[in-house]
């Protein structure tokens, strides 16, 4: 049921159901499987005809495009685990679905994105994020292995405008079929993007030199006083663009270079951007099973691999994660639990320590989850609380959305998420890079700030390169 569906019976079939499911009016969803085309194609064909997009794709697990909003919630200030839970049970209580798919792929889902910190006495609040985007979308194309279903979302007052919807889907559907003549017509028309030279980032990036150093020290003296065993501090270089992004070319490298991240993109509009490939998921869950993951501890991936692991400081850092990973799954009364033998996982330029939890579990709220493991010794510090204050303190610029949770959760309760690192943010003409790196006890000045070099590059490398990579 892909390029031969026909229309008339698609209608038929959703009409009989919505008499069936529906009074007259309400929230309904609409799923068609279509061709398995490559993501990068699609979202090149839609990304300027809507001013909101999402794009997530992982080389093994469920990836997707999402286009517009039909509902969302935005949220500044606290309690922003608490209103997801409420958006996200409210809104698949009332979503009625008037089409069978029986793949668990492509069930409906909603889209998040929170700030690193809730957005409480901040000192940057006029230039920070929300605390919560939350986002049923309107269109939803998603891909599973070779499998893609194309699924649009609204609300409908009575079959008139239940067909308006049949009727955009099947329009929609229709462009993805014959994507190959569109795309040729976009490529015809010449964009200037902004090819700058890696040496631009680096100058910029000594001259940020001066307070890193004298941030990096604090933290070191923070951990070897014992007021914290881990502190993750940052930095950010900000960067003039003067020509148009070229988001898809971006994209298209970071999957070639960076295969075994997860590519993603959160687009408020053409002018703020949030782009990257992250090499940490937070935690996924299909039921029954539940995957959390360590991810910390890091070397070039051209260094002996040897070196990584048997590291004190890395192996130290490490551990805090796994440590409070396990911690967060007996909070959730969560026991039987296995953990994966450490190794060292490469994500294009730059390998790390990783070691994998798993654990069966009949059903969990992946909100009061995220409550529990946001933010980890990866991106925050331990004791948490007390690292999050010296971050808030020391650091000069809001975090943002780097190193915060984005992710998904469908209409069963499956979800996944993962940590908004090794990416950027377009705003206003400009592109924010932010990057960080753990201290413990043992760590060292120089070598933390070439760590926070090699990750800004491994994103710097991907922008500021050869022209057109197609």
């Amino acid at each position: 049921m892909k390029n031969d569906l026909n229309f008339t019976d698609f209608l038929k079939d959703v009409f009989s159901t919505f008499d069936k499911k529906v009074e007259n009016s309400g929230l309904v969803s609409i799923c068609v499987e279509i061709p398995c085309i490559d993501l990068f194609h699609l979202y090149e064909l839609f990304i300027n005809k809507y001013q909101f997009s999402s794009f997530w794709e992982e080389s093994d697990g469920i990836s997707y495009i999402a286009l517009e909003k039909c509902k969302y919630v935005t949220l500044d200030g606290p309690k922003r685990f608490e209103v997801a839970k409420d958006f996200n049970s409210e809104n698949f209580k009332s979503l009625i679905n008037l089409t069978n798919q029986s793949h668990i792929s492509s069930l409906s889902k909603i889209i998040y994105l929170f700030s690193f910190s809730e957005n409480l006495n901040n000192k940057y609040l006029s230039l920070d994020v929300p605390s919560l985007e939350a986002i049923l979308p309107k269109i939803l194309i998603i891909k599973s292995d070779n499998n893609c279903w194309l699924r649009i979302n609204g609300h409908v007052e009575g079959k008139s405008s239940l067909r308006t919807l049949i009727e955009e889907i099947w329009a929609i559907r229709n462009q993805v079929i014959n994507s190959d003549s569109e795309l040729e017509k976009l490529s015809s028309l010449k964009n200037s993007f902004d090819f700058l030279i890696i040496d631009d980032f680096l100058n910029s990036l000594e001259t940020s030199k001066i307070n890193l150093k004298q941030v990096i020290n604090r933290g070191i003296q923070l951990v070897e006083k014992g007021i914290l065993d881990k502190i993750v501090l940052a930095n950010r270089v900000k960067i003039k663009l003067k020509n148009k992004l070229d988001l898809l070319g971006i994209l298209k490298r970071l999957k070639n270079n960076q295969p075994n991240t997860c590519r993603y993109v959160w687009k408020r509009n053409s002018k703020d951007i949030l782009f990257g490939a992250s090499p940490e998921k937070l935690f996924s869950f299909t039921k029954p099973n539940l995957i959390l993951e360590a991810l910390a501890g890091t070397i070039s991936t051209d260094s002996n691999f040897d070196k990584l692991l048997r590291s004190s400081k890395d192996l130290k850092e490490h551990n805090y994660v796994i440590k409070y990973l396990i911690k967060c799954l007996e909070v959730s009364k969560i026991t039987n639990y296995k953990k994966s033998d450490i190794k060292v996982n490469s994500f294009g330029d730059i390998s790390h320590l990783q070691t994998h939890i798993f654990s069966t579990v009949e059903n969990i709220c992946p909100f009061e989850l995220l409550k529990n493991l946001h933010p980890s010794p990866a991106v925050c510090g331990y004791p948490k609380n007390e690292a999050l204050d010296w971050i808030n303190t020391l650091e000069s610029f809001p975090r943002g959305n780097y190193a915060s949770p984005m992710g998904w959760v469908d209409a069963s309760g499956n979800a996944s998420f993962l940590v908004a690192i090794r990416g950027a943010r377009y705003i206003e003409e400009n592109i924010e890079f932010t990057a960080g790196s753990g201290i413990v006890s043992g760590s060292v000045l120089e070598k933390e700030i070439d760590e926070i070099k090699l990750k800004f590059e491994s994103i710097v490398k991907q922008i500021f390169s050869a022209k057109n990579p197609r």
